[in-house]
């Protein structure tokens, strides 16, 4: 199976020089997390920046708005190493690449007002440019009473194809699936499809009895002219019509496909449907009162297809991105022709509410089973700041997303109190372990025989070692000294339950405290007597509610690293401990 291994990338934006391991399969969704700042938009801005012949990059996107610190991309894919550089690219040329992004820009107005110059600014959306070059409109040059006359004296027995040819899906379809080219062959077609013509000819009588010859005599031969039959069984496929009828259509495509204009109508037809199509998506998915739908404009000798959105303030931001992110959407679809394709997706579902987060998974695996449908590779890369366990309506396959952390450090040793997750399902010491080192407790339990048959330090079987230990590591954390993170998670766990147990007035309710599962429900139990637990303790779940259950497949430190470094966690974390 293909795989995207590393990307790398110098001296564009805010990133120096940075390589990314991620090892990541195709058709899956990947999400890449960093935290604000680390250059998530810059690894975008780098893959939006290239063109088929080499990067073009703004000066203002120079690594330290610095030209003369050269820009370079690598891939690594399959093993093969791809590159990028101001003077060539080989990327393009091998991976078809697209960017989405959020196209809110500020905009600034200017007012001359009594000799003052007022500036006003606001947000506004830039438009999605669809379609870069319009086509021309051409008509197919279809007479029918023509072909009938080409076709010979049984030329009555055609039926007529211009409902057909008006159908845009029709066409649309054909184009896809239709090598017409095959049409100009003499022994692929042109001669065998004479001699069953010169036969159907030779055959008398009204419209519907020389379809009657034609089925019981030469359906056999018609369906022999491989390119003719692929061509007719689109057309049944598409239009309930019979068989014969179908081959009669496909001798009449066939021939209007010699017209030097029919590759021109072609194109002009899929352009209207897709149109129509954008038109249709865009409709559906506009909660606004604006009627957001597509709009053709002239640019110098060109004509483009855009979608124009009002003002930022006159949307939500939900509707705003989850508009935008659809129209984008197919842009990058017209655009990813290639076997293997990335799709960037640079920050655009982290501010979406629930409803508009659903639909956004639901239109990126759509173009997963696209790709997957066409035998093609697709690596969807979103990219985002959040952990996508913070995510309530995060409801990819877990066993098909992929999720890497771009500041990961590779050099990082395993925590050593990873060592306790990895043993928590020891049936031996399954409920104690639960109960008295995951949670606080104000017995000691002494486990110290199974630690050491587990392969874990004696010291940490007895359970109130245990909190002295991780209270040693959280020391360290506050001094800002080398710590280890999962032991921060249990300092911090254990020392809100023990302040909360500490504050219960009796026996009883100390009980029914020590009987709730997990420290949520520990503090909804002490809120629901009374108790006045403070704010933060309720604020710092997102540290202690990390999900401590093994998966050897799973980053523990990196995402929980990130977290506790940001300084306001770590004040909270303080002031627990004071």
């Amino acid at each position: 199976m293909s795989k995207l291994e590393k990307i790398a990338i110098k001296n564009i934006k805010g990133i120096s020089n940075k390589s990314f391991d991620l090892q990541l399969f195709p058709n899956k969704p990947s999400i890449l997390v960093a935290p604000n700042g680390f250059g998530k938009s810059s690894l975008a801005c780098a893959f939006n920046s290239m063109n088929n012949a080499r990067i073009d990059l703004a000066e203002c996107n120079h690594f330290n708005k610095d030209k003369a610190k050269k820009p370079e991309i690598v891939i690594q894919f399959d093993g093969t190493q791809f590159k990028a550089t101001e003077n060539s690219n080989t990327i393009l040329k091998n991976l078809g690449v697209s960017v989405i992004n959020s196209h809110v820009v500020p905009d600034a107005k200017k007012r001359r007002i009594g000799g003052f110059t007022a500036v006003t600014t606001s947000l506004k959306v830039s438009p999605v440019v669809l379609i870069d070059n319009i086509p021309d409109k051409v008509d197919f040059s279809y007479k029918y009473s023509d072909l009938k006359t080409e076709f010979g004296p049984s030329g009555k027995a055609l039926p007529n194809a211009s409902k057909l040819l008006s159908e845009l899906a029709f066409v649309s379809l054909i184009e896809r699936e239709i090598n017409f080219s095959d049409f100009k062959k003499k022994l692929k077609y042109k001669n065998p499809i004479t001699r069953v013509v010169e036969e159907i000819n030779t055959f008398e009588g009204t419209a519907v009895q020389i379809q009657a010859r034609i089925e019981s005599d030469l359906l056999d031969q018609l369906r022999a002219v491989d390119a003719l039959k692929s061509l007719a069984d689109l057309i049944r496929e598409y239009n309930d019509t019979s068989e014969v009828e179908a081959y009669l259509l496909a001798w009449q495509i066939a021939e209007l496909s010699r017209n030097p204009d029919f590759k021109l109508a072609i194109e002009y037809r899929v352009y209207l449907n897709e149109k129509l199509f954008f038109d249709e998506l865009l409709s559906a998915a506009d909660t606004t009162r604006h009627k957001i739908k597509t709009k053709e404009e002239k640019k110098k000798q060109k004509k483009r297809l855009v979608v124009n959105f009002p003002d930022a303030d006159d949307m939500s931001n939900g509707q705003r991105d989850i508009l935008s992110f659809i129209a984008q959407i197919q842009r990058s679809l017209k655009k990813l022709k290639k076997q293997n394709c990335i799709l960037v997706i640079d920050e655009i579902f982290d501010y979406l509410d629930d409803a508009n987060l659903v639909a956004f998974q639901y239109y990126v695996t759509q173009i997963i089973e696209r790709f997957k449908k066409q035998e093609r590779n697709i690596f969807p890369l979103l990219l985002t700041h959040l952990d996508p366990g913070c995510f309530k309506h995060f409801c990819f396959n877990k066993h098909k997303l992929q999720i890497r952390y771009l500041n990961r450090d590779s050099e990082l040793n395993e925590p050593v109190f990873l060592k306790i997750v990895k043993n928590r399902k020891d049936q031996a010491i399954e409920n104690e372990l639960s109960k008295y080192h995951f949670h606080y407790h104000p017995h000691e339990v002494d486990l110290e025989d199974d630690f050491q048959r587990l392969n874990m330090r004696k010291a940490w079987g007895k359970s109130h070692s245990f909190y002295s230990a991780v209270n040693q590591e959280l020391r360290k954390y506050l001094e800002s000294r080398e710590f280890d993170p999962i032991a921060i998670l249990f300092a911090v766990r254990i020392k809100i339950e023990e302040i909360a147990y500490g504050k219960l007035a009796n026996q009883e309710q100390q009980t029914a405290f020590l009987e709730e599962h997990g420290t949520s429900k520990k503090l909804d139990y002490c809120h629901g007597i009374g108790m006045d637990v403070p704010e933060s303790h309720y604020l710092l779940g997102l540290i202690y509610n990390d999900n401590l259950h093994w998966n050897n497949k799973r980053d523990y430190s990196t995402p929980l690293i990130a977290k506790l470094e940001n300084f306001t966690i770590r004040k909270m974390i303080a002031e627990v401990f004071s």
